[in-house]
């Protein structure tokens, strides 16, 4: 058991195989609008997501398969501290590394460090930034980045390697080197060596950052506190509800609070051209992956729907569609307010509540 900031480590022995595409927009290997484009077109194709993030050139063949690699191999919490390359970083650095808390979160913690004498992992857990588990989590990731017999897989020369820059008997050659010039780096010595070239070294540095940074954020999500032990979904549709849905993968709960049951139409409502009802919808989502929000279709009288309340408005056409909610994980409250624009045909009259939403985690190899 490793000790670190005077704690014992106390962590979950499983972690369930994480989704590609999450370990692709933690790495920031692509963005949240590229995975939700290409799952988009998973739906029309029925194609792997990572073939298909290859053919739109948003990743290339190589650094998707280190990727897969790193995803099998994550299996555990012993497995995925065991990722932690690189030299050791403080505290602060790791947590917004993983996007954790903000500069500015991290700054009010050490104010408040310096006037306590606490630690700092303590007074970001009284501050309710991070949680004991999260805390837990981060300090054996910490920890393991000074020993030097872990992260074998996550060094330098052995994603050269993986990626086919240079070859495992370049690589030792390298190794060999560096014993007699021990100040000089990995990196430097294949660039004299002429196996590779700096921009080649430049790629491996940065492969190995975010594949560092996907490792400690699925470390702090698995460590979540709010991860619930199922997957359901539960469609906002007065008296209706959707199948479960479990799944060792992912875990996503979408659960309604509250929903209007009825939408009215007036004449001056179709004079005006639409109907807007405000706090229609309150809807509770705990998750600790990415996943879908997806709005059925509908008909007359209505022709398209804005909804708010997620940050942003949502055109939704009577086809439906699917909102790609990346920036949500944990637990998370949304009011929602609607505004629906009317066809030619619309009559006044009293109608059942035209849309429905159903959360789906996203389910990808």
């Amino acid at each position: 058991m490793s000790k670190s900031e005077g704690r014992n480590f106390s962590l979950p022995s499983i972690l369930t195989k994480l989704p590609i595409g999450e370990l692709l927009v933690n790495g920031k290997f692509i963005a949240p609008r590229d995975l939700e484009r290409a799952l988009e077109d998973q739906i029309h194709t029925n194609e792997l997501l990572g073939a298909i993030l290859v053919r739109l050139g948003l990743i290339s063949p190589m650094d998707l398969q280190v990727v897969l690699d790193i995803q099998r191999e994550l299996v555990s919490f012993e497995k995925a501290v065991s990722f932690a390359a690189g030299m050791r970083q403080l505290l602060g650095e790791l947590l917004i590394q993983a996007r954790r808390v903000t500069s500015e979160q991290l700054e009010h913690a050490l104010h408040e460090q310096r006037k306590t004498g606490e630690k700092l992992g303590e007074v970001l857990v009284r501050l309710r930034l991070l949680s004991e588990q999260e805390l837990d989590g981060v300090l054996a990731f910490q920890h393991s980045q000074s020993d030097p017999q872990r992260a074998v897989r996550l060094r330098l020369g052995q994603l050269l390697v993986a990626t086919n820059q240079i070859t495992q008997e370049q690589l030792q050659n390298a190794l060999q080197k560096q014993q007699i010039y021990p100040y000089k780096k990995i990196g430097e010595l294949l660039v004299e060596a002429g196996h590779i070239s700096p921009d080649q070294v430049s790629h491996g540095l940065k492969l190995q950052h975010r594949l560092v940074t996907a490792v400690l954020i699925a470390i702090l999500s698995l460590s979540s506190p709010l991860s619930p032990p199922t997957s359901n979904t539960e469609a906002i549709s007065p008296g209706m509800q959707t199948p479960t849905y479990e799944t060792a993968e992912a875990h996503a709960t979408l659960k309604i609070l509250y929903q209007v049951p009825e939408l009215v139409i007036t004449h001056a409502d179709i004079l005006r051209g639409y109907v807007q009802i405000k706090s229609a919808s309150r809807i509770e989502i705990r998750s600790n992956v990415f996943f879908f929000l997806k709005f059925s279709e509908f008909g007359e009288p209505f022709r398209e729907v804005y909804v708010q309340g997620f940050g942003r408005n949502i055109l939704i056409s009577t086809e439906g569609r699917s909102l790609f909610l990346s920036e949500l994980r944990g637990l998370a409250t949304f009011e929602l307010s609607y505004k629906f624009f009317l066809s030619r045909n619309a009559r006044p009259g009293t109608y059942a509540w035209p849309l429905e939403i159903s959360a789906y985690p996203v389910m990808m190899a």
